[in-house]
């Protein structure tokens, strides 16, 4: 059995994977932004949410599915947010 440390090396390394992905899907979200605006194109799209948001599920062990959903959810309300504010120019949180 692996000990704690180095179990928590281990999240320490993929936690850093993560804040890597998550700054290319924040850039790709203001490059996504820009061109909604360009072409006057809401910034929310509740049917490509949902299709994500199933594709996501079905891709994923039971166990984790609520969890993996919560994500995702997570994930694609901060790029609204951040989307609305380049599209806006404000910090509004509402959708």
């Amino acid at each position: 059995m692996r000990d704690l440390e180095t179990m928590r090396e281990e999240i320490d390394v993929i936690d850093r994977e993560i804040l890597e992905a998550f700054r290319k899907r924040m850039a790709l979200s203001a490059e996504i932004a820009k061109y909604k605006k360009d072409n006057n194109i809401p910034v929310l799209d509740v049917d490509r949410e949902k299709a994500k948001l199933d594709r996501i599920a079905k891709n994923v062990e039971d166990e984790l599915s609520a969890f993996t959903s919560k994500l995702y959810l997570t994930l694609a309300d901060l790029s609204k947010q951040y989307q609305k504010k380049l599209f806006n120019g404000s910090d509004e949180e509402d959708d």
